[in-house]
């Protein structure tokens, strides 16, 4: 299912049981592309692509688990690093980063690339947890909804997705 192409405007778009708003703030025209959910025993993933062409997209994960899970945000910030590496992503900056009014991280990586050639693009992975609270448990965080923002857009409109990135649970229904 593809959205209509948009340009330079605010978006805002149903993705399951989720409202997700968000401005890239450049004259980049792009599609947006829902799909999902993927369910299972664990929980639901939602996942909305917002495409430029075939090499710069941005992809918006929401992970909605079945039950309270580990969102200490050190834990993720190690093993998102590590598995950018195995996909053969040299990892250029980790950093804390606000998203959405909450606390996460945001890790820029470069492709590896053969013959010493330079890349020309970045790619950037972002988390945060919707609803993390700290667990009398320890010294751990609990929640149940995760957003993933990846993206290869240049960093202005990567920043400019971050830095307006809005998600909130409402009544949209799944499609």
């Amino acid at each position: 299912m593809l959205s209509s192409l948009a340009l330079a405007a605010p978006e805002s778009k149903e993705l399951g049981p989720y409202t997700v708003k968000f401005d890239l703030n450049s004259d980049t025209d792009y599609s947006i592309e829902p799909s999902g959910p993927v369910t299972s025993e664990a929980g639901n993933l939602y996942r909305m692509a917002i495409i430029k062409d075939n090499s710069t997209f941005a992809m918006i994960d929401i992970a909605e688990y079945s039950e309270p899970t580990d969102s200490t945000l050190l834990m993720h910030k190690t093993l998102i690093p590590m598995s950018m590496i195995l996909q053969g992503l040299n990892i250029t900056n980790v950093e804390d980063k606000t998203v959405d009014g909450k606390e996460g991280f945001l890790v820029t990586a470069v492709p590896f690339m053969a013959n010493g050639e330079q890349p020309n693009f970045d790619v950037n992975k972002a988390m945060y947890w919707l609803d993390s609270e700290k667990c009398e448990c320890g010294p751990v965080s609990v929640g149940k909804t995760s957003v993933v923002v990846s993206s290869t857009y240049p960093q202005d409109i990567t920043q400019n997705l971050l830095d307006s990135l809005h998600v909130e649970k409402g009544q949209a229904v799944a499609a």
